[in-house]
């Protein structure tokens, strides 16, 4: 993976906001138009910012799913529902903005999704708490700790660093691994629990107490 960042947008005032958003986290490259998405998944930018006006068509969320596992995925929108907002972070998607954000509103986002956290709207958040409620609610403490059974050792420490919030950078540090080990070990863990992603996992480990 590549340490540029990258913004694609016809907008020259869409590229002046977020080289201002950008402004501390290392290169930037910037694109008035699409790059093949077959081009940025073989060498993802540490992140992207994709102004969606970009589409003449507006995709659907599955036909970004690949590039939203290759790289930290940021999308713009000049107006975004709730059930869209969560179609989108359901495939991967790290954050969805829409213009009205600030400067600073957008500046937390990439704070935020730089440790690998999701940003999520005030407008869609309750809705997504209460699909992990419904979640929570349909898996009992005497199944998850089951299932934690079919995990070593080592996938038990990831699991519960993952459960504390904790980065994947942060977990290779403490473990003393590489970050692509730890990639490794959650890919396993996900099978192992029939879980998507981290929230879910956090979720699932909590659950045990």
């Amino acid at each position: 993976m590549s340490e540029t960042h990258c913004v694609i947008s016809k907008h020259a005032e869409f590229h002046a906001l977020w080289a201002q958003v950008l402004a501390d986290k290392g290169p930037l490259t910037q694109c008035t138009e699409m790059t093949p998405l077959a081009a940025l998944i073989l060498n993802p930018p540490r992140s992207c910012v994709l102004d969606m006006r970009i589409f003449l068509t507006m995709p659907e969320p599955l036909q970004l799913m690949h590039l939203a596992k290759a790289t930290s995925l940021l999308l713009a929108f000049s107006e975004l529902s709730v059930d869209a907002e969560l179609a989108w972070l359901a495939i991967g998607v790290k954050a969805c903005c829409t213009p009205d954000l600030p400067l600073a509103r957008l500046q937390v986002i990439v704070d935020v999704t730089s440790r690998d956290g999701i940003w999520v709207s005030t407008a869609a958040l309750p809705f997504l708490l209460k699909g992990l409620q419904h979640y929570t609610a349909s898996h009992s403490v005497h199944d998850t700790n089951k299932n934690l059974k079919q995990l070593t050792p080592q996938e038990r420490k990831i699991a519960n660093l993952v459960a504390q919030g904790q980065s994947n950078k942060l977990i290779a540090r403490e473990l003393n691994i590489s970050d692509r080990t730890v990639k490794t070990h959650l890919s396993t863990i996900f099978s192992k629990l029939n879980i998507s992603d981290r929230v879910h996992l956090a979720l699932f480990m909590n659950r045990q107490f």
